[in-house]
């Protein structure tokens, strides 16, 4: 009963974590850009600003990068898992005749979702570690243009 259960989760497929990671993306794309643009605007009122102002307006948003880029693999493994169970669950429908067609087009579909994972997670991860590199190096920067 309860393995029907979740065989009726797994069922839903691919498609609704797609989607998730689609998103993830877009949002993760807005706030590297956003970023950018916030660091050029940083750069140029650098004066006008101590430390703890120049660190809370810089970090704003990364740990949203941060976390996108921890989850997304995690994200696209949960659909390739989901989407093989339903490949599996194709295959005891419909028999070992058509059945074996009916996996493979499954597990190709379900590897989909840990490639978009994979290819949300990687330039978040890069960006994050850019702003935080970028905003030591304008602390350090700063600190010493103080002395």
């Amino acid at each position: 009963m309860l393995i029907e259960k979740l065989l009726g989760v797994a069922i839903i497929g691919v498609e609704p974590v797609l989607l998730v990671l689609i998103a993830m993306s877009v949002i993760s794309f807005g706030i590297i850009v956003e970023r950018v643009l916030a660091f050029v605007h940083v750069k140029n009122t650098l004066k006008n600003l101590n430390q703890v102002e120049l660190r809370v307006l810089l970090e704003k948003r990364l740990g949203i990068l941060a976390t996108f880029g921890n989850n997304a693999p995690f994200i696209g493994l949960f659909g390739t898992v989901l989407g093989i169970i339903n490949a599996f669950h194709s295959l005891s429908k419909e028999g070992s005749e058509f059945g074996v067609n009916a996996v493979m087009g499954g597990i190709s579909e379900a590897l989909v979702a840990t490639a978009v994972g994979l290819f949300v997670a990687i330039p978040s991860v890069i960006a994050y570690n850019y702003f935080v590199r970028k905003i030591k190096m304008m602390l350090l920067e700063m600190e010493v243009n103080e002395r």
